[in-house]
Formats: structure tokens, sequence, C-alpha cells
């Protein structure tokens, strides 16, 4: 099935699907089309949706205005109820070609229990604004994420029924929900990518993109991780002093800080940063293994740098804690939170 979600649509709308109509009747293809109706409420959308229905295509409305992300779990809960085995998304705005949709589909059916990316390539006729937000978002989502995704913004993606559950899990609403997606396949180790052409409209005004809003969100998905770490970090660094302040022992200081925050991290790790699926509570004696060779590292490191140096204790735990932490996270990214589903690799080019 196609999900086709939509807000305020022109009649690109309805360009795009008479041509996926006249490309299935060309090709011997059928396939269901389903578009979202995300509340919009202009006359021209509204009409654009009328001409949709009468000419038989299948549209749901939201009341109100729900988010593009809203919009896509809408269609994939009405996959799901359908036992359909795989959508494939593509954007109102016609950058999606009927020819890539399929491509992008056929690729899907012959890869198990995998999703595929339509990855556009940027040149030079792609305009700077675009080019530059995709590449940065990349970089930074290779960084904290893995994978070798090239392009995380793509619309065009084959979804099979395997994630239906999981997608429909994701809390996040707009744009950022496709982010979210995306980390949830890479992390599953199953995205491939198919390269499709790329297109453009001038100043691209079908698009409802808001920069301010949509782009912190989606820039907080990538660093959730780093920000829970660090807010976490304040709370086991005034824990360790307190417990220091009452007991001054260095081994019952660290045990207790690193329970607290064995506790807090995992239960914020789990619902809002890394969301592996239900194989999550497998990865908590790793976890455990983790916090303990971090107490291992830090108590006799402590206690020798405080005989030696005279500094605080706290401030030592404080850069010990600070010198563990880009090893805790990857170790956390690679080994701990990261489950798979079948043998593919992160967005493998087919």
């Amino acid at each position: 099935m196609i999900v086709i979600p939509a807000y305020e649509p022109d009649q690109t709308l309805i360009v795009l699907v008479g041509e996926l109509l006249e490309y299935m009747h060309n090709n011997d293809q059928i396939l269901p089309l389903l578009i979202i109706n995300d509340g919009s409420t202009t006359d021209v959308a509204l009409q654009v949706f009328s001409i949709l229905r009468d000419r038989g295509i299948e549209v749901i409305t939201h009341d109100v205005n729900q988010g593009k992300g809203a919009a896509l779990k809408t269609g994939i809960k009405i996959a799901q109820d359908r036992e359909i085995p795989f959508i494939v998304t593509v954007d109102a705005d016609g950058q999606h070609l009927p020819v890539d949709v399929f491509r992008v589909m056929k690729a899907g059916i012959e890869t198990e229990n995998s999703v595929i990316l339509g990855r556009r390539v940027f040149n030079k006729n792609t305009p700077l604004r675009s080019k530059f937000g995709n590449e940065l978002t990349v970089r930074l989502f290779r960084w904290t994420h893995g994978g070798h995704v090239n392009d995380t913004q793509t619309g065009l993606r084959y979804i099979p029924q395997i994630f239906y559950s999981d997608l429909l899990a994701i809390s996040e609403q707009r744009y950022d929900f496709e982010l979210a997606a995306l980390i949830l396949f890479v992390k599953k180790g199953a995205c491939h990518e198919v390269i499709i052409q790329t297109i453009y409209e001038p100043g691209n005004p079908s698009s409802h993109f808001r920069k301010i809003q949509d782009s912190a969100k989606i820039y907080a998905i990538l660093f959730r991780g780093m920000l829970v770490s660090l807010l976490l970090a304040l709370v086991d660094f005034l824990t360790f002093h307190f417990v220091d302040l009452l007991t001054n022992s260095t081994t019952i200081s660290v045990l207790v800080a690193r329970t607290v925050g064995t506790v807090g991290y995992f239960y914020l790790a789990r619902n809002f940063v890394y969301q592996a699926g239900n194989e999550f509570y497998i990865s908590f004696t790793k976890y455990l293994a983790l916090v303990l060779l971090n107490i291992l590292i830090l108590v006799p490191l402590i206690d020798i740098v405080e005989k030696y140096l005279e500094l605080p204790k706290v401030f030592i735990y404080m850069l010990a804690t600070l010198g563990l932490f880009l090893f805790n996270f990857y170790v956390q990214k690679a080994f701990i939170f990261k489950t798979k589903i079948s043998k593919s690799h992160s967005a493998k080019r087919i």
C-alpha cells in the first residue's frame, strides 16, 4: 500500500496520484493508495481531496492538524489492521517519481525484513540550504547513532509489516517522527538504500516544515542520548559528593552514586534514547557489567589521585567520570542497546 500524508496540498497531489495510477496501469501493477488528510482546512486542499475521492482514492481525515508523523502512523495503523505486508510512504509535494516509488518497492520485496530508503543524490543544482541541512544531519546521525545512511530526510521509504508495532510506539508526531523511525531501523540493522532522482520545487512552497520548531525537535532526537547523560551526570556528581560527606568512603560513595545513576539512566535510555524494543531488557545485564567496570576503574583511581595530588575527591570523581563519558556512550550505542532482526547491514546500497 502507498501511504501519502498530506497537509494543505494543491494540484500537485492530484498530478502525483494520476501519475502513480498511470504507471501502475502501464506496468500491470496493482497497489492500493491511501491519502491521509492531516487536518487541512483551505478551500484548495478540500477541493483536492474531494476530487481524489471522486476518483475512487481512499482519503482518511484528521479533524485537526497533528503532524506528518501522526499522519504516517494513521496509515501504518490501517495497514496493520488490514494485515497489509508492507507500505511505501510517499511525499505529497511531487518530489518522488512513480518509477522510483516502484523501484523502492521492488527492492523491498526482494530484501527480507528490511527498510528501503529512497536516497537522493545532492549535486550543484540542489539548493544550498537543503544540501547543507541534509549533510549536517547525516554527519550528526552517523556520529550519534552509527550506520551509513546518506539521506536522513527522505520521505520515500518501503517499510515491511514487521516494523508496524515498533513505529506505532514512537512518541514523536511531526517531522521528528521520520528521524526517530530511522534511528529504529538502523538499530535493527535493517536499512538499505536505493538511489532515486532528486527533484526540488523552486522555493519549496509545498513544504510545511517549520524551520525553528521542527529543526529543534530533530536535533533534540539526535542528541537526546548525550542530553540524558549530562543531566544524570549532574545528579551523579551531587550524589557522590553528598554520600562522601556523610561516609568519607570512596567505595560507598561511588556505589551509591552509580546505583542512583543506573536506575535513572536505564529508565530514560529505555524510554527516550535507544528505544530498542522488547529485546531491550536482555541488555540489562550488559549495562550492569558496564557499571561494574566503571566502579572498578573509579574507586582505585580516585584514591590514588587524591593521595598524590591532594585534589578534592568530588573534583577527581567529576574528571574521571567525564573521561569515561565517550567510552560509555559508545559501548551503550554499539553493544548494549543495539538489536538486530536480520542479517542485513545498515544503509547498504542496492
